[in-house]
């Protein structure tokens, strides 16, 4: 797909490459955003990008940030958006339309929100990482919240070692499109570390979603670069 900006002319000179970044995450944000887009305004320089203005939820900020984040040359996001707030409703609205969303999945039952001022604390435990990460996601969707707090603790089902992690981790990652020869990956006490090469920003996500899935892993510290040419894991 083609940048709608891309080709704009400033002041009768070729954009710099802080106008390209700011044109490409515009139009990122208008194609995946569409309305919710609308107020936020984008500023970079020297790769540092500045967001700001308005949205109504507090996941509207998030994956404004994620879309900057994947785009090429951004060195650093400084996120000043602001969530719109209703005065009708209160910490007491808001821990409750959490709750009811977290009601709705079934491995979230041992989830709960605790609310104050807008900020949501999650508490109680998971399976794995990647429930976790959704309970987050589903109190961001919720009216009013401002921020959400994780304090879910991950309790699998059964007790692995760190061998049998690892041997999971690789399968996991070996069923995607990754090239996943070229990542590696070491778990001491259930924390995972990513290291290696990967195409492009998307694919760093990429494995650590993956690996939150993984049964037994309680952090994943992801340190995966981005691949130059025909770089490789050593």
């Amino acid at each position: 797909m083609q940048d709608k900006r891309s080709n704009w002319i400033y002041d009768d000179q070729r954009p710099s490459k802080d106008n390209l970044i700011v044109d490409k995450i515009k139009d990122q944000l208008e194609e995946k955003m569409q309305e919710s887009a609308m107020d936020i305004n984008v500023f970079c320089k020297d790769g540092y990008v500045h967001l700001s203005g308005f949205v109504d939820i507090l996941s509207e900020k998030i994956k404004s940030e994620d879309i900057a984040r994947g785009i090429d040359g951004v060195r650093k996001i400084e996120n000043k958006i602001t969530i719109a707030m209703d005065s009708n409703i209160t910490d007491k609205h808001m821990e409750k339309e959490v709750l009811d969303k977290l009601r709705k999945i079934k491995n979230l039952d041992g989830v709960s929100p605790k609310v104050n001022d807008g900020v949501a604390n999650l508490i109680g435990s998971t399976h794995t990482l990647k429930e976790a990460k959704e309970a987050c996601n589903l109190a961001s969707q919720s009216r009013g919240i401002k921020d959400v707090v994780n304090n879910i603790k991950v309790d699998t089902y059964g007790e692995y070692d760190d061998s049998t992690i690892s041997s999971r981790v690789a399968q996991a990652l070996s069923t995607t499109d990754l090239s996943y020869m070229d990542i590696g990956h070491k778990v001491k006490n259930g924390k995972l570390t990513l290291t290696g090469f990967v195409n492009n920003k998307q694919e760093v996500e990429l494995a650590k979603e993956i690996s939150m899935s993984v049964e037994g892993i309680k952090k994943i510290i992801n340190k995966l670069k981005i691949r130059k040419d025909n770089q490789k894991q050593i």
